[in-house]
């Protein structure tokens, strides 16, 4: 293989497939795509969903993050003509449903089963319940207790279709506990001491959204981090002023993991996702430069600039250019942390510039010895080609998808006049052992707002 085209390759490598390919489950690339194309999942909706914004919201998440590594196709029964709720785009719940890549039929006989609101039929063998209320959102096993599914904040319905989708994910891998155990999160006590399921944390009714906020890194997070943005119950979406800031293209890539992407997307990401939200009603400025040691926020620049970017030496700067408040995550990108999280806000007791330290040694990129790169050895690839693709993050969009819940949140606790964060860190295949410790040092701002619908 050409040089050229192996960098193309690896431009559009699905970076979910990528996972067998490093832990030496698929035999070549070839292979790992095709263990994806044989995936599929499926979803059982209850009457909800004709009259509940909260039930569209989660279905329409599953559906997009979940149709983005259930390559087998991800199919949607008991719709019937829903008006679309939700505010997203679309003449009606179905049409929105099959422009995020899902479909409307039967299940496929293998397939699992995510049930949204009340059933009747038999339950199936295996998936799991999707459940929320207030804060709080998540899955259960089939036949659990649910949450009363009412008065839901909208980060709490996207919580529990990310939860869905990481949790049919791993039954379709076979992993010890799939579909067997409570997984979520309260957005108002993300701690691990604090009980999702109960009431007590719980945070107030949703009152107040941010309408000014400056988005770094147009990728993974940043776009889920956008995508729970655009759920909110806006009053005015046209007084909502988003600057988006990113230098990277569209690749073939990018949809695996990227929310706001769709297959066949070219182009910058700024121009991409600023093409969508304005289709939606939100207001945007583009900034196409790097994020360096020469940026200065001006006053008229929005208070917050949520960063999302996985670049050590712009996340070791995000404190430089002056904003009063800075929420910043990023995600595992290997066959071992790709599902770990780390959230941060500053001011803090530690400055980011002490977290990422300017000249830090990047940690060595050795070729894999799996039989995937051995094939592509013998095909002729370089060690310079598999070098690039050992590099290469391992990425799934369930996990970014609950950072940006996360990362919406701590702005949205500030607004209601919660004490937000200083870290936030968790892994989901060990959720209960996630911790969050208090920021200490940030003081209250108003960083500009608008009331809720």
């Amino acid at each position: 293989m050409q040089h050229a085209d192996f960098n193309q390759f690896v431009d559009g490598f699905n970076r979910l497939a990528k996972l067998d390919l490093d832990i030496g489950e698929a035999v070549d690339p070839d292979a790992a795509m095709a263990r994806l194309m044989s995936y599929s999942a499926h979803v059982a909706v209850g009457p909800e969903i004709v009259q509940s914004v909260a039930h569209q919201i989660a279905l329409l998440t599953f559906v997009n993050i979940a149709s983005r590594f259930a390559l087998g196709g991800v199919t949607v029964s008991g719709l019937g003509d829903v008006p679309l709720l939700a505010p997203w785009l679309g003449k009606d719940l179905k049409s929105a449903v099959i422009a995020l890549g899902g479909n409307v039929g039967s299940k496929a006989s293998e397939a699992p089963v995510v049930i949204i609101g009340s059933i009747l039929s038999t339950p199936p063998e295996r998936g799991c319940q999707l459940t929320f209320e207030g804060w709080r959102g998540g899955v259960v096993p089939l036949g659990h207790q649910r949450l009363s599914e009412c008065d839901v904040t909208a980060p709490a319905a996207v919580l529990s279709g990310a939860f869905a989708a990481a949790e049919v994910f791993t039954i379709l891998r076979g992993e010890a506990g799939a579909g067997l155990r409570p997984q979520g999160l309260s957005v108002w006590r993300p701690d691990g001491d604090a009980d999702w399921f109960s009431s007590m944390n719980d945070g107030p009714t949703l009152s107040q959204l941010p309408n000014h906020l400056w988005v770094l890194g147009l990728g993974h997070l940043g776009q889920a981090f956008l995508w729970v943005l655009a759920m909110c119950p806006y009053q005015d979406r046209s007084a909502v002023k988003l600057v988006l800031q990113d230098t990277d293209i569209v690749t073939g890539s990018t949809s695996s993991t990227s929310i706001l992407t769709i297959d066949g997307s070219t182009g910058r990401k700024t121009r991409t996702v600023a093409t969508l939200f304005e289709s939606l009603g939100f207001m945007t400025s583009l900034v196409e430069r790097p994020f360096d040691d020469g940026f200065c926020r001006r006053a008229d620049d929005p208070s917050i600039l949520v960063c999302g970017v996985d670049n050590a030496l712009a996340r070791s700067q995000v404190e430089a250019p002056g904003f009063p408040l800075v929420i910043e995550a990023g995600i595992g990108r290997t066959a071992d942390d790709f599902r770990s999280v780390r959230l941060h806000s500053f001011p803090a007791q530690r400055k980011a510039s002490a977290l990422w330290k300017a000249g830090a040694i990047e940690p060595d990129i050795s070729i894999g010895k799996t039989p995937g790169y051995n094939r592509l050895k013998e095909q002729g690839v370089d060690d310079c080609g598999l070098t690039r693709l050992a590099g290469t993050a391992v990425g799934a969009p369930f996990v970014g998808g609950i950072a940006g819940v996360l990362m919406l949140g701590q702005i949205l606790r500030l607004l209601h006049g919660d004490t937000l964060d200083a870290v936030i860190d968790f892994d989901l295949r060990a959720l209960d052992a996630r911790r969050a410790v208090g920021n200490s040092v940030l003081t209250k701002l108003n960083p500009g707002f608008q009331s809720c619908i």
